[in-house]
């Protein structure tokens, strides 16, 4: 199905954004020894907190007055605000409890903070990163509200199909919209499993 197809390619590239704004937020507090304050994690979390529907609502008047109401950057930031919390916490302790002294050692060895992020950091934490990965993209590719909101109806994914064929469609199609958006979620945690055993993944 091409809404297949569109759905995984747009789902990739919202978890790729959280992703890299969590590994840069996280190694950037661990180089200048900053950490996150209260008030900041309120800040992260209060999508999960507040009333969707209400917050939403706020969200849209926001887009509408800056002109990305029904743009796709709009959607992956409305998107954005409900997946990041969710990376952020399936990432943020491993990345922490990360043994230093094998930074340290390859600092010593000359290694710049960017290569020791790339080299050492990334391999050690790619299972969790896989995680963390997979848990966006099972939340990013349930979003209804966030999509019909940001999105306008000008944006079809499984998700808005299959809630819109729901209303009277044949049950045949309804039944191969949510086999499908069952299995969604499930490819990048079947990844996670897969992956890490076949490359040899060294755990922290």
């Amino acid at each position: 199905m091409s809404i297949a197809g569109n759905s995984i390619a747009s789902l990739r590239a919202r978890v790729a954004c959280a992703l890299a704004l969590t590994l840069g937020c996280l190694e950037n507090e661990q180089r200048h020894g900053l950490h996150v304050s209260n008030r900041g994690l309120w800040l992260i979390y209060a999508p999960l907190l507040v009333p969707q529907v209400s917050f939403l609502f706020g969200l849209q008047v926001l887009l509408v007055a800056i002109r990305l109401d029904s743009s796709w950057i709009g959607l992956v930031w409305s998107h954005l605000l409900f997946v990041l919390p969710y990376v952020f916490l399936s990432l943020g302790a491993p990345f922490l409890r990360l043994n230093e002294r094998y930074a340290r050692s390859a600092r010593c060895l000359g290694a710049t903070p960017n290569r020791v992020f790339w080299r050492i950091k990334l391999p050690m934490l790619r299972r969790p990163v896989l995680a963390a990965f997979a848990v966006g993209f099972a939340v990013s590719a349930g979003q209804y509200l966030p999509t019909l909101f940001a999105g306008a109806g000008r944006f079809a994914t499984l998700t808005t199909e299959a809630v819109s064929l729901a209303a009277g469609a044949d049950r045949r199609v309804i039944g191969l919209y949510a086999l499908a958006q069952a299995a969604l979620p499930l490819l990048p945690f079947a990844l996670v499993l897969l992956l890490p055993a076949r490359r040899g993944s060294v755990r922290p």
